[in-house]
């Protein structure tokens, strides 16, 4: 018996090659990079701040200073102290409605990509446009999940709570020990069992994409169809779970040693660089102020193109592993023509492919 998903490497291999390096455009590697980072969701925007006292000797006042000034930082500190609540509740709201605005735009990327992958032709804003439907479905149907997984795990919970807050002082102090062990043990318990969950799930909705896109359906119905083919051909999905673990490390730890290759020698180049500007600054300028001023944005940047750069050395081994995807897709799930470039159709008495 033939097992798709270690017959699908080889096929993967050669449609990654045809894809970016036959011919290599660069173009086209930057736009599936910034595709591929859009469907691994969102950014981190971390935010700082310093304390900082002043105090009526270190700013002399003079007629040219409007009086009561110098208390204008004490004022702006006590307004947002009576209103901390607000302005945290705010700002819980504001992450909120970004980590749902980046789950959209990765759900709809998610078809922009399989299309892109599938035509062999990059078209990012025409295919954004074209999906906004199909990832709002898809968006929706894992929000869904994710309030289902977030109710699983209070459930679970509620009766460990419940029984905290049913003891008393004496007896809570002297088990708590055991009931922190518990609550560890507990915790890792649900993760797992719910990790697993989400991984079979979250394969099937993989599948569920191309399936949507190319046998017209919404993601909710291609993710019956593909629970209903499952139920079919079982044998072949329970390999192809493990296959893909496998192959997924082989390929993070290529991509990893990769990575690190480019990052020691960016990382080298960024920092002799910003140490033959820092030198020069404050060979120019008495102010580590103003130094830091001009040198902070080339930091910034540095570090966008840092992240970029990692991107797109990686990149490859996601078109890789999607490709690995779409061709099982063809050879277990034949009923749904997906038209690759390559017009190989993937059916499993199909030995040779037509070229371009």
């Amino acid at each position: 018996m033939s097992w798709y998903v270690v017959d699908a490497v080889d096929r993967a291999f050669e449609r990654t090659k045809k894809c970016l390096i036959e011919p290599f455009d660069f173009w086209k590697w930057m736009k599936l990079t910034i595709i591929v980072l859009l469907v691994g969701g969102g950014m981190n925007f971390n935010t700082g701040g310093g304390n900082y006292s002043f105090d009526e000797t270190d700013m002399p006042v003079s007629q040219d200073f409007p009086t009561g000034a110098e208390n204008v930082f004490e004022n702006i500190y006590d307004t947002v102290s009576m209103n901390a609540l607000a302005y945290m509740v705010g700002a819980i709201l504001l992450i909120i409605l970004l980590a749902l605005i980046f789950a959209y735009i990765s759900s709809v990327m998610e078809f922009v990509l399989v299309e892109s992958l599938v035509s062999n032709d990059v078209r990012f804003w025409e295919y954004s446009r074209s999906f906004l439907g199909k990832g709002f479905g898809l968006f929706l149907f894992r929000l869904l999940l994710g309030i289902l997984y977030l109710l699983i795990i209070a459930i679970v919970a509620l009766p460990f709570i419940y029984y905290l807050t049913g003891q008393t002082d004496a007896s809570l102090e002297s088990s708590m020990l055991a009931n922190i062990v518990y609550l560890i043990f507990l915790l890792i318990f649900i993760f797992f069992v719910l990790g697993v969950i989400g991984g079979i799930i979250g394969s099937f909705v993989n599948l569920a994409i191309p399936v949507s896109l190319y046998a017209g359906s919404g993601i909710f119905g291609a993710f019956s169809m593909v629970v209903k083919k499952f139920r079919q051909d079982w044998k072949q999905i329970i390999i192809y779970w493990i296959g893909r673990i496998v192959l997924n490390i082989a390929v993070a730890i290529v991509v990893g040693i990769a990575v690190l290759i480019m990052s020691a020698i960016a990382l080298l180049l960024f920092l002799v660089f910003d140490g033959a500007v820092y030198f020069v600054l404050s060979a120019l300028t008495a102010s580590d102020t103003l130094v830091w001023i001009i040198l902070a944005p080339v930091v910034f940047i540095q570090l966008i193109i840092f992240v970029l750069a990692i991107a797109f050395v990686s990149m490859p081994a996601r078109v890789f592993v999607k490709y690995h995807m779409l061709t099982f897709l063809q050879m277990w799930y034949p009923e749904i023509e997906v038209p690759i470039f390559d017009r190989y159709k993937g059916s499993p008495m199909e030995d040779t492919a037509t070229s371009l």
